[in-house]
């Protein structure tokens, strides 16, 4: 930019001191010559002077209204990481299952073989996103865009001390054993995940993100927050 600039200037000023050279030929005197020669030089220092002072105010300008640094990364980071801690979406639920067992052998049911059991549980199941799935795809300083790899369910756990185990009816040569009912909980917490996925949790997930997000991120000073999932 500067170069066609000072290209133009100096074409200009070639052009003037070819003009002035030839008006005072023109006009055909020595001593004229001489003396537009020293007005000349007067006007060429006034001229300079002038370009000086332009490409003085053309430089400031551009520092002045240059975009300016991006914001302090270190201070993005703790403040996304914060908002991964806390935008968290709970899910809290009782549940009951029933469950009725019996052994078979090619497909014909063995006598006094039957149990049945009913667990009351509850439980609670968090939805959210990590922080290593957070990246920063760019940073400028009002501007600033998010891109969140994967969020979703990222804890379910069942409050132990308040499981019910009721109406246990054990077989004569078929018991209930503990390994049973834990797997029975595991199978009946992922069946509760599907449930909860099904009604819109992970929707209510992603608004609580992004509200949180763009939030905290603009009472840093960013005027545009732009928070991308990947689907």
């Amino acid at each position: 930019m500067f170069k066609k600039i000072y290209g133009l200037i100096f074409l200009k000023l070639t052009k003037l001191k070819t003009l002035i050279v030839a008006y005072i030929i023109s006009k055909g005197g020595k001593n004229l010559l001489q003396k537009h020669k020293k007005i000349n030089k007067n006007k060429l220092l006034i001229l300079f002077i002038f370009i000086g002072i332009l490409i003085g105010g053309i430089i400031s300008s551009r520092l002045i209204f240059s975009e300016k640094p991006p914001q302090d990364t270190s201070k993005v980071l703790n403040t996304i990481e914060k908002v991964a801690e806390l935008s968290t979406s709970k899910y809290n639920y009782s549940n009951i299952v029933t469950i009725t067992k019996d052994k078979s052998f090619k497909n014909i049911k063995i006598p006094f073989t039957e149990k049945s059991f009913i667990i009351k549980y509850n439980g609670i199941v968090k939805g959210g996103v990590n922080l290593k799935d957070i990246t920063i795809a760019n940073n400028t300083r009002n501007s600033i865009t998010i891109n969140i790899n994967k969020w979703g369910i990222i804890e379910h756990y069942i409050d132990e001390e308040n499981v019910y185990i009721y109406d246990v009816k054990n077989a004569l040569f078929n018991r209930v054993e503990v390994n049973e009912v834990l797997k029975e909980l595991s199978n009946s917490k992922k069946e509760y995940e599907k449930k909860v996925i099904d009604e819109g949790f992970l929707e209510e997930v992603k608004i609580s993100i992004k509200k949180n997000l763009e939030g905290n991120l603009k009472n840093l000073g960013y005027k545009e927050v732009i928070i991308n999932f990947k689907e």
